[in-house]
């Protein structure tokens, strides 16, 4: 069992941030740009179903069929429509065809309304480079299935991010519940929202508050509101935390990305790109990211090491939090910095924080060409949560750009509120994660002291006089509520 780390000396820091370096390096290049040249030939997947509707699946083929006859014509582009993928991860089919770039997708529609997203990826390092949104009247399908190749090809920048800040006004933040309360939507709305596929086993249509589940190979679907599902993915091996994402599972799982802003602009796009992955075996989950910084590393913010020490939340940070109960309002959090040093802490009510919390957890940071990434373990014996095999939870991602004074989150949280990551009503919906059926916790931590004195001024005067005490405490989880402590001297 591992215990909870104390300070750490600044020589074992230097070891750990030239440890995190050096696994960084093993890690897959990036692109040397982000969209390909005139002549590069793209395959363009079939773009998926994520309502789940049936009598939409003959969007998703049209929409592809478009995609690549547009890139042909505006970008001269050797596009080639790969018909039917049979559910392959876009990286895998790329390496199939023999392409060095993807284009994949998927599209929601919602009343008369549909959304469009699109994604192209770098095959080799397995990087979204570019995202596209496009959304509109279902009557207008046909004229923005052609802005969706010029979206992901635009070379203005600054176009991009104006028609992504566009979209995002028009998908304003919903109004906060007042602080301590939570209003679940009519039970029939949610089924309609929910539809009737998609759910994680054992979760009941109805029971998510937000958009529906997404369906493989999606990892997250969003609303129109902002609101959004994701899925947790069971590890099929062993994932090495060292801070370097380099197993297979990274080109396998796409990332779920498109934070919001909360600071500066309030439901502007976050100006970096943050992209992460839930993953879980039966003893642990694991949340891992790679945090984009077009800065160079000496422009980062992250000078400090000790755990929960107060300057962190003044550093560059990514966090995440879980509402394991799923009641909107109380939760825990890990917080981290580029260079390792973690923050954790209950959330009580969206509120009033405890940082004694301290569990049983670990992290590990590193670099790439691009930014910083990260890869936590949290065992589920140092969480509370619902008894069942198949969970449903709240979760919140969060990333703070200190020298922007930029805080974005995935979902939209407005700035009244006050600190994001609190604010667990306004929280994604996380499905597909299942723990093991017996899963009480039981942590011992023995302590010793010990201690020498000379004083030679004292009557009588001794010398290298020895003492010593020790004890142990004990946490036993009773039942999800409750905690036994123990402590002997």
């Amino acid at each position: 069992m591992r215990l909870p780390p104390v300070s750490i000396p600044p020589v074992v820091a230097v070891l750990l941030v030239a440890a995190a370096a050096a696994s960084a390096a093993q890690a897959p290049a990036p692109p040397d740009r982000d969209v390909p040249r005139a002549g590069d030939r793209v395959a363009v997947v079939p773009f998926v179903n994520i309502t789940g509707s049936p009598q939409d699946d003959w969007i998703g083929a049209g929409v592809a069929a478009t995609v690549a006859v547009d890139l042909e014509r505006v970008a001269s582009l050797a596009a080639i429509d790969a018909g039917d993928t049979d559910g392959q991860p876009a990286v895998e089919v790329g390496r199939r065809l023999g392409t060095p770039w993807v284009v994949a997708g998927g599209y929601q529609r919602i009343g008369d309304r549909i959304r469009i997203t699109a994604r192209l990826v770098h095959v080799a390092s397995g990087a979204v480079t570019r995202a596209a949104n496009v959304a509109g009247p279902l009557g207008e399908l046909f004229a923005l299935q052609d802005r969706v190749a010029a979206a992901l090809m635009q070379d203005d920048a600054a176009s991009i991010a104006g028609q992504a800040a566009a979209e995002a006004a028009r998908i304003r933040p919903r109004p906060a519940a007042p602080r301590g309360v939570f209003e679940a939507p009519p039970a029939a709305e949610a089924r309609a929202r929910a539809g009737a596929a998609g759910f994680a086993p054992g979760v009941a249509a109805g029971a998510i508050d937000g958009p529906p589940a997404p369906v493989p190979p999606e990892v997250f679907t969003r609303d129109a509101d902002g609101r959004v599902t994701m899925r947790a993915f069971r590890l099929s091996g062993e994932l090495e935390l060292d801070g370097a994402l380099r197993e297979a599972i990274y080109e396998r799982i796409q990332p779920v990305s498109g934070f919001v802003q909360q600071l500066p602009l309030e439901g502007a796009p976050a100006t970096e790109r943050t992209e992460v992955w839930v993953f879980f075996d039966d003893e642990n989950v694991y949340v891992t990211a790679r945090c984009w910084d077009s800065a160079p590393p000496n422009q980062w913010i992250a000078n400090e090491m000790q755990r929960d020490g107060f300057q962190l939340i003044n550093n560059d940070w990514f966090s995440v939090g879980f509402d394991t109960f799923y009641d909107r309002r109380n939760g825990m959090a890990f917080l981290v910095n580029p260079i390792g040093g973690f923050f954790d802490y209950e959330i009580s009510d969206e509120g009033r924080p405890n940082n004694d919390w301290n569990p049983v957890w670990d992290v590990r940071t590193g670099r790439f060409e691009g930014g910083w990434t990260v890869e936590m373990q949290v065992p589920f014996k140092s969480l509370r949560f619902q008894q069942g095999r198949s969970q449903l939870w709240g979760i919140q991602f969060g990333r703070r750009m200190r020298r922007k004074n930029e805080t974005a989150h995935l979902t939209p949280v407005p700035i009244a509120v006050g600190p994001g990551m609190f604010r667990l009503s306004a929280a994604a919906t996380l499905v597909g994660l299942e723990v093991a059926s017996e899963n009480r916790r039981l942590e011992v931590k023995p302590y010793a002291i010990g201690s020498s004195a000379t004083d030679l001024t004292a009557s009588p005067p001794f010398s290298n006089r020895g003492a010593g005490d020790a004890g142990v405490d004990a946490k036993w989880g009773v039942t999800q509520n409750l905690t036994a402590d123990f402590t002997y001297n």
